[in-house]
């Protein structure tokens, strides 16, 4: 049984995830293979958080994809990279597959190694991190693996902007240093404190910082590692509040149209898959007896359809000269 539960807002993640897989290697069949990296694999199944259905994770998902993926190496620590890599490999015998047990940011250079002969295939990084678990320099190690190829390695970034000021503002001196240190690390310089500085004074909101925090990420993946164009997509929880935001990096014309359109699609999906988890939500804490049941179900029908999704490049980041914020 799956020990942890997702919520609504990670399922529709991993149907943007599917969805572009699927488009990813269809587009890719003339580079002669494809290569999926996931640098925080995690459990093959959970569970919906509304409805206890186990859910595929994306390792699953990736080693779905049709037409398939020619290698795909998973990155796990050691606690759960076993029962992954028996799970996986029970359910897709013959596979090339290959789990690296421990911190993908330690494990990055022997993997990338191992896949020296194929630097010429199409390749996809997933970093599904919690909060600020990634390395700048592993980010700098993925966009340099196919430096000598017409196209980057591709990235898809969850970044925890509704997390990382939680860490920030952790209850003891120590642990927020030692946080501070992590979003250092994370962005690979400390670009990001004058915008923590100014949410503290009041010159930002929380609002403002999130986006700060966001495009310094968004700036820094376009001019210091070189990606032609970067994407966001904001996840948020049912009641709308912020949770984190999903940057798309690529210098493909084809990937970038592709995502945009998946991006554009999620947006007008998301109130209805809101209040359908909220529905659910409500029904399933009526038959554990958390809560008495109501007359009516919470009405579904007749949501409006999302805000358009509209690219819009990153800025100079906060604090530096020619900054428009």
């Amino acid at each position: 049984m799956a020990e942890r539960t997702w919520g609504y807002w990670t399922e529709h993640k991993l149907e943007m995830l599917k969805e572009y897989l699927h488009a990813f290697t269809t587009a890719s069949a003339r580079a002669g293979a494809t290569i999926y990296l996931d640098l925080f694999a995690g459990a093959a199944q959970n569970k919906s958080r509304s409805t206890d259905d186990l859910i595929d994770g994306s390792p699953r998902i990736a080693l779905s994809t049709d037409p398939p993926f020619t290698k795909v190496m998973l990155f796990e620590l050691p606690a759960q990279a076993t029962a992954l890599d028996t799970a996986l490999r029970a359910d897709f015998p013959g596979r090339d597959l290959t789990v690296w047990e421990g911190d993908c940011n330690r494990m990055i250079d022997p993997a990338l190694a191992a896949l020296a002969a194929l630097n010429y295939a199409a390749t996809f990084a997933l970093i599904d991190q919690y909060t600020a678990e990634v390395e700048w320099e592993t980010l700098e190690k993925l966009a340099a693996f196919k430096a000598n190829r017409k196209y980057k390695v591709e990235l898809w970034l969850l970044f925890g902007d509704g997390m990382v000021p939680r860490g920030l503002a952790a209850d003891t001196p120590q642990a927020a240093r030692a946080f501070e240190e992590r979003v250092t690390a994370l962005y690979g310089t400390d670009a990001w404190k004058p915008i923590y500085a100014a949410r503290r004074s009041q010159q930002l909101d929380g609002a403002g910082l999130r986006d700060e925090l966001v495009n310094l990420m968004r700036w820094r993946l376009e001019n210091v590692l070189g990606y032609a164009r970067t994407h966001t997509f904001a996840m948020k929880n049912t009641n709308g509040g912020p949770l984190y935001t999903m940057i798309f990096a690529t210098d493909n014309a084809t990937g970038d149209k592709i995502m945009a359109d998946i991006y554009g699609k999620a947006a007008k999906k998301r109130p209805l898959m809101q209040a359908e988890a909220r529905a659910l939500a409500k029904a399933k804490r009526e038959r554990d007896g958390k809560e008495p049941e109501g007359l009516f179900p919470p009405p579904v029908r007749d949501v409006p359809v999302g805000d358009l999704y509209q690219h819009e490049p990153p800025w100079p980041p906060y604090g530096t000269q020619d900054s428009t914020s």
